[in-house]
């Protein structure tokens, strides 16, 4: 009798998980991730700390463990290893956050905020190292946050609703994920702006789901584009100067231009209506 009870409270929290999948997926991602990080914030030198850089891989190990338990784990697989989506797909996520930082470092030559890009060994040093430093973020944010983000959440939330609320829903929880490295000593984000990574993702997240729909939902695609975004991000700061790069126009600049491109994405959402939208769900499933 015991037995047969524990079966039926095992299936019924089965069921209550593959009902509300998403939202137990975000949950276990913040829950096993800040169980590390927050105490990292607080006591930088605790045994936590060697844990907490390896913690980035967490919205893929909830993907993984929630997937598993409503029966999705094949379709999680596929979409990670889902690779022919056409040539033009892959020159965009690959190329395409070159041209867009290449944008940025027009603006700032053509106002003259940065004088003379003079800085030969900097931006020689960071195109030898762009490729090392892309499959290092391939292996790393890439993978860690995409196969969640991208392969586990997206679909699901736009079988619910719209692109554009997915998108910036997707968006405002992933800048959240973020928090407690805004108070890590040693970590990247230390002392930066919360406010600008809030602005920023929904609007990079809008981007994520364009190049998503027209992949057939892979994740693969999603975990190169954030990888080369990171990648040529860095040939950006040693093109400009890494105190220029930070600097409040810097960013205002980066962050208009990606809404801008977030806004031309939504304006063909609208043009294509539910119907067209549905249609890219469907071939994205």
């Amino acid at each position: 009798m015991t037995h047969t009870r524990e079966q039926s409270g095992a299936s019924g929290v089965r069921a209550l998980i593959r009902q509300h999948s998403t939202t137990t997926f975000f949950l276990f991602t913040f829950l096993i991730t800040w169980a590390v990080w927050v105490p990292n914030v607080l006591d930088p030198d605790n045994f936590v700390g060697t844990l907490a850089a390896y913690w980035t891989y967490m919205p893929a190990v909830a993907a993984v463990i929630v997937a598993a338990i409503v029966g999705s784990l094949r379709d999680l697989g596929a979409r990670l290893v889902r690779w022919r989506v056409g040539w033009r797909w892959y020159a965009v996520v690959l190329l395409g956050p070159a041209a867009f930082y290449a944008a940025v470092a027009a603006v700032h030559v053509g106002f003259g905020w940065s004088g003379e890009l003079d800085q030969p060994n900097a931006l020689r040093a960071a195109l030898i190292g762009l490729l090392p430093l892309f499959l290092v973020f391939i292996l790393t944010d890439g993978l860690g946050e995409e196969l969640g983000w991208r392969g586990f959440a997206l679909p699901r939330m736009l079988k619910r609703t719209g692109p554009m609320l997915a998108s910036l829903v997707l968006g405002v929880i992933w800048a959240l994920y973020h928090l407690p490295l805004f108070w890590t000593v040693g970590r990247p984000l230390y002392g930066e702006s919360f406010l600008i990574l809030l602005v920023e993702l929904p609007a990079m997240s809008v981007l994520y789901t364009w190049v998503f729909q027209h992949t057939a939902g892979s994740a693969l695609l999603a975990i190169l584009f954030h990888a080369s975004g990171s990648a040529w991000l860095s040939v950006f700061v040693a093109t400009v100067s890494a105190a220029e790069a930070d600097s409040l126009r810097s960013t205002l600049v980066i962050l208009l231009l990606k809404w801008l491109l977030a806004a031309a994405v939504a304006v063909s959402w609208l043009r294509q209506g539910p119907a067209g939208n549905r249609r890219r769900l469907a071939g994205a499933r």
